[in-house]
């Protein structure tokens, strides 16, 4: 779950508008996709997890997430909320299983159809997706971001998707500086929250 985007200059848009989405019945009928990235702390591990999607609070009829040559894992779905599984296989075995819960898949503006959500097996540790205002080109984009603390020091560098770029950490806040852009961007005071994926659009 993350907050609704679709608004330049870095704002988040909170929870209240896609309750208001809901309740108003706004969003779209054409089914959405799914794309899911996995990581083990600042480890991408998505090629060696197998990911599994179920109905909310259903463990029958899962559907496994077939892996994009742009590196997410994507399953077409309709609005609604979901669980995940997560088997991670290292070297022929399991390496690891986790859970995770309610999972709301809505029509969010300004996603186009494809809704990313970042999942780690550290739930201590959250993701922020960065997206570029306006029609932006399919493949990895041209600019690239750091994670910074207040002091300067680096605490993550970007991993690039398809029309967007993702930082992964530990929970906090912290700066971001975008470079290659149209412009330099400094976003100040962005929160990275535990479990969660964010999203900015700049």
């Amino acid at each position: 779950m993350r907050a609704p985007i679709g608004y330049p200059i870095g704002m988040s848009v909170h929870s209240l508008l896609w309750l208001l989405a809901l309740s108003l019945g706004i969003q779209s009928a054409a089914p959405l996709h799914l794309d899911v990235r996995v990581f083990r702390g600042s480890t991408e591990v998505t090629r060696e997890t197998k990911v599994t999607v179920y109905a909310a609070g259903d463990r029958t009829n899962g559907r496994e997430l077939p892996l994009l040559p742009s590196g997410e894992r994507q399953l077409p779905l309709g609005a609604g909320q979901y669980d995940l599984q997560l088997v991670q296989h290292q070297d022929g075995k399991v390496g690891g299983i986790a859970w995770t819960t309610l999972r709301l898949l809505v029509g969010y503006p300004g996603e186009k159809g494809r809704h990313l959500e970042v999942l780690n097996f550290d739930k201590s540790w959250g993701a922020l997706q960065l997206l570029e205002y306006g029609d932006t080109p399919s493949g990895a984009p041209a600019w690239t971001a750091r994670l910074l603390r207040k002091d300067g020091t680096e605490v993550a560098r970007s991993v690039a998707g398809d029309g967007y770029q993702v930082l992964v950490a530990p929970a906090g806040v912290y700066d971001v500086a975008i470079a290659g852009a149209r412009r330099p961007i400094q976003l100040r005071d962005v929160e990275v929250k535990a479990n969660l994926t964010e999203t900015r659009v700049f």
